[in-house]
């Protein structure tokens, strides 16, 4: 564990703040399906941000990054392999998939194709706001970048035991995505490459989830 500073202090409870948020919108159901689930907490938490300025003043997690051509191949390499894992894993396994269709909705936004846009970009935007944004900041502030690294890896595994893929399996394969994207934003310093590898899984998650029966 790092030593404790003002400073280390106010990162720590902007992720505090935001489990808190989150906890307060899972007790609506209306807030429990997406996008709601990730956007509720995050407008509430940006609204804090904006009138308490001692959280004002710590939060310096948003940050796009530095990128360099060895980090961009890098990522380019975590996007073909996740895009290779996934597709592996529904050829061989034949997961049933209209359940995770149906919480898709299509009509709501605009249809098949301009949805997979906007749930790509959403999607990957929200959840590495989470786990590679204030959770990261807030867990490196008292306890290091190794134990954060896998701790935000592990979390991200959990919070995909029911996504897609499934299961055991799914958050294995979540967890280790987490790892390596969090390899990213540490290398980085920021949410860029991160936002971009998700955003190659969302869309080939997206693709998978059509593919498997008219919309």
């Amino acid at each position: 564990m790092t030593k404790s500073t003002p400073q280390s202090d106010w990162r720590l409870a902007h992720g505090v703040t935001f489990i808190l948020l989150m906890a307060c919108a899972l007790a609506f159901p209306m807030l429990r399906r997406w996008p709601w689930v990730w956007l509720a907490p995050f407008i509430a938490y940006f609204l804090l941000i904006v009138c308490v300025p001692c959280l004002r003043r710590s939060m310096g997690w948003l940050r796009a990054g530095k990128l360099s051509s060895a980090s961009v191949i890098v990522t380019i390499g975590v996007m073909a392999l996740t895009v290779l894992a996934l597709v592996l894993f529904h050829t061989m396994v034949r997961p049933e998939v209209r359940g995770y269709r149906a919480a898709i909705p299509f009509d709501a936004l605009g249809g098949v194709i301009i949805a997979g846009v906007i749930f790509t970009i959403v999607n990957a935007t929200l959840e590495e706001l989470v786990f590679r944004g204030v959770l990261f900041d807030a867990l490196e502030s008292q306890w290091g970048t190794w134990v954060t690294l896998i701790a935000t890896a592990l979390l991200f595994g959990l919070g995909h035991l029911r996504g897609y893929p499934s299961g055991i399996v799914g958050a294995c394969l979540a967890a280790l995505f987490g790892f390596a994207v969090g390899v990213l934003r540490l290398w980085t310093g920021g949410l860029a490459l991160p936002i971009v590898a998700h955003m190659a899984a969302d869309a080939t998650i997206y693709c998978i989830l059509v593919h498997g029966g008219p919309a």
